[in-house]
């Protein structure tokens, strides 16, 4: 009899010895992947924004004095401007001008424009009349047309000296 009630009798234990169970979870490593960087094609800097705006204000104050430099250059140089303010000039009244079929080869009328700096007519008068008064008119009305020029860019000394009264002279053969 193994286990008696009268008795103390030490109980027989079985002692079982079990091996921890290993986790069949895997364990997923992630990788993360940087993407390479070639430094040598970054070279451009980090530019503040205050240095970006002086850096703009410098080039536009180089640009403008480079612009001076051309036009005041020398004397043939002013002679070059007044050619280019002439053909702007000439080309905004050429697109308002429509000639009368009455126009003949040979005809002119002059005019004489005022103008100020801002490239306003203020005043226009025929001077030397064609002999025809439609072609005349037409003349005429081509600056009025225009009322302003546009794109007359040009320092004080060059305007008063050759723009700001001058002579406009229309002939057909354009």
């Amino acid at each position: 009899n193994l286990y008696s009630l009268n008795k103390v009798e030490p109980m027989p234990a079985y002692l079982v010895f079990e091996s921890p169970k290993v986790s069949s979870k895997k364990t997923i490593k992630k990788q993360i992947i940087e993407p390479k960087v070639d430094e040598t094609l970054i070279t451009t800097p980090i530019i503040k924004t205050a240095d970006t705006r002086k850096e703009l204000e410098a080039v536009k104050v180089e640009k403008d004095l480079l612009i001076k430099e051309i036009f005041n250059a020398d004397t043939k140089s002013s002679v070059e401007k007044i050619s280019y303010y002439s053909n702007i000039i000439r080309n905004q009244v050429i697109m308002n001008w429509k000639q009368p079929s009455s126009a003949k080869e040979g005809m002119s009328a002059e005019i004489l424009i005022t103008l100020v700096p801002t490239g306003e007519v203020i005043q226009i008068k025929l001077t030397k009349s064609s002999g025809n008064q439609a072609f005349d008119n037409s003349a005429l009305n081509a600056v009025q047309k225009v009322s302003k020029f546009e794109d007359l860019d040009m320092g004080r000394k060059l305007f008063d000296n050759n723009f700001r009264r001058f002579s406009l002279i229309f002939n057909p053969d354009y």
